[in-house]
């Protein structure tokens, strides 16, 4: 094991005692990623490298690790340059990196037991490799053990408001799965972090912050009440929508019936030009566009 164990940012909790340079976490909290199609945040299942810096030795200045970056002239740079931000030479921060290397140490699974939440700090307990129901080796102070271990941080960052936790992070060689399971609050819990395909599944829904107890929820058949659309088998027992979309809609229906503008409907012609409305408008529209509703305004500015 000794070529997958490189000396470079093994130990992903300390990447959490600083702030990400490209997401911009704060210190402890999860990197996440921007989906661009409804422009909100949903955390990654590993941290990402840029927030390894410090580990990491300069390839420009040459600092060591757990120094700052210097500038020519000697000083403190402002920023780490950004040499320092990409993983290093022989680190294991892809996911596919950390699977070929289990094949290389012909493991058939690894096991990664942590402890942590309900007011103090994560423990890793055991890092191991196994193949055919048998323990090969230890990896509690590695390269390759802080890789195995990177997923805990990237859903859990610090820790911080969650609550006991106590469960075992699974790779299946085999299968190419992550599967997260143990005690969470004192129930059960039973989570796939990546299925058998190459590239990680995004979460259908994060319960990561939720710190209520666990429920086991199966596949009901529950449809959502907006869309009709069947509701995931992870979410919430009293969810009713299947996604933030939907329940945003439902609210803003719920504000136009208590508001008595649900039995409104647009007048058929414009109160500027009257010209005839089109579809699609506000119940409360008076203007046929935007140049007649600026029209009118400027004309009431000019009454007064």
């Amino acid at each position: 094991m000794s070529r997958d164990t490189p000396q470079v940012a093994g130990d992903r909790r300390l990447w959490l005692q600083d702030g990400c340079p490209k997401c911009g976490a704060k210190a402890g909290a999860r990197c996440h990623e921007r989906s661009s199609a409804r422009r909100t945040r949903r955390p990654r299942l590993a941290l990402h490298a840029a927030r390894g810096w410090r580990q990491r030795a300069c390839p420009t200045c040459t600092a060591n690790p757990g120094e700052p970056c210097l500038t020519p002239g000697g000083r403190r740079a402002a920023r780490p340059h950004a040499s320092r931000l990409s993983a290093a030479r022989g680190e294991l921060h892809a996911l596919e990196d950390v699977w070929r290397a289990l094949e290389r140490a012909g493991a058939r699974s690894a096991q990664v037991r942590f402890s942590g939440g309900g007011g103090r700090q994560a423990t890793l307990e055991k890092v191991s490799l196994r193949a055919s129901g048998r323990e090969l080796a230890r990896a509690d102070h590695s390269e390759l053990a802080g890789a195995l271990a990177a997923p805990i941080w990237g859903r859990y960052g610090s820790f911080r408001g969650q609550p006991p936790i106590r469960a075992t992070l699974v790779w299946n060689v085999a299968k190419r799965s992550l599967v997260l399971a143990g005690t969470r609050a004192g129930a059960r819990f039973e989570q796939t972090l990546q299925a058998a395909s190459e590239r990680p599944l995004p979460p259908l829904h994060d319960v990561s912050r939720d710190t209520s107890p666990t429920i086991e929820v199966h596949a009901t058949g529950r449809l959502c009440e907006c869309c009709g659309q069947p509701i995931t088998p992870n979410a919430r027992p009293e969810a009713r929508y299947c996604g933030k979309r939907c329940r945003q809609a439902a609210s803003r229906a719920r504000l136009r019936e208590l508001s008595g503008r649900a039995g409104l409907k647009p007048p058929e012609r414009c109160s500027r030009c009257h010209g005839p409305m089109p579809t699609g408008l506000r119940p409360e529209a008076r203007y046929c566009s935007k140049r007649c509703r600026q029209a009118a305004s400027r004309a009431r500015l000019a009454l007064a």
